[in-house]
């Protein structure tokens, strides 16, 4: 991003690992489902590394041992489940409030878009009191492709009214940075976000980012 005469008019952040650190109640609600089918528990790192590819994908790596209806069913229990317990141990990450009241203030307009569920992720948003930050927030039941498919991203950018080239998609995973790349859209990636850094780094985003406050510096 050397080009001084590029102005930022909006950006679209991933959820999960990059917003709010959603992990241990993912996992939890990952955890009660398998208790509820009579599947041994998996540990914290193994559910995460599932994370970032939709609920369906989480539930089927998960719970391998179900039949393919079953899966489909604890699905929709875990959803049930989450929705139900969704910001027992969620947090912000710190400081991100800050960076979208700077956001905010100069103007510049901010949507999510997520392969998380997303009448949990409204849920959460609301929850954790950043709503009034988001112009719009899309998860898989809104488009027909998720990530790293930019369908969601163009919905965004319409939304906020806004160019790809003078538009940032912030994540932590490869698909994000993959999406923001197919929109033709600046990328950040999240160093301290979920997402496998390897591949993530792979993308060679424009900027990268290891902590919230850095999220501005693609501004300056």
């Amino acid at each position: 991003m050397n080009n001084k005469n590029i102005t930022i008019k909006s950006v679209i952040f991933d959820f999960d690992g990059v917003i709010a650190d959603t992990g241990r109640d993912i996992v939890a609600s990952v955890q009660a489902t398998q208790r509820k089918y009579n599947i041994p528990e998996l540990d914290y790192e193994t559910i995460m590394s599932y994370v970032g590819h939709g609920a369906k994908y989480l539930i089927d790596c998960a719970m391998k041992q179900l039949s393919k209806e079953d899966c489909a069913e604890a699905l929709i229990w875990y959803k049930d489940y989450y929705k139900n317990h969704p910001c027992d141990k969620t947090e912000l990450y710190e400081g991100f409030e800050k960076v979208a009241l700077e956001l905010s203030k100069r103007g510049i307009a901010m949507s999510i878009v997520s392969n998380k569920p997303e009448p949990i992720t409204h849920l959460v948003v609301e929850k954790l009191g950043i709503s009034q930050y988001f112009t719009k927030v899309i998860g898989p039941e809104s488009v027909t492709k998720m990530k790293p498919d930019p369908e969601g991203l163009f919905m965004c950018l319409e939304a906020m009214d806004a160019l790809p080239q003078e538009s940032v998609m912030v994540g932590d995973s490869y698909t994000d940075i993959q999406a923001g790349k197919a929109a033709g859209m600046f990328t950040c990636a999240i160093l301290y976000g979920y997402g496998d850094k390897t591949k993530l780094k792979a993308e060679n985003a424009d900027y990268s980012a290891s902590a919230t406050n850095e999220i501005l510096n693609f501004l300056n």
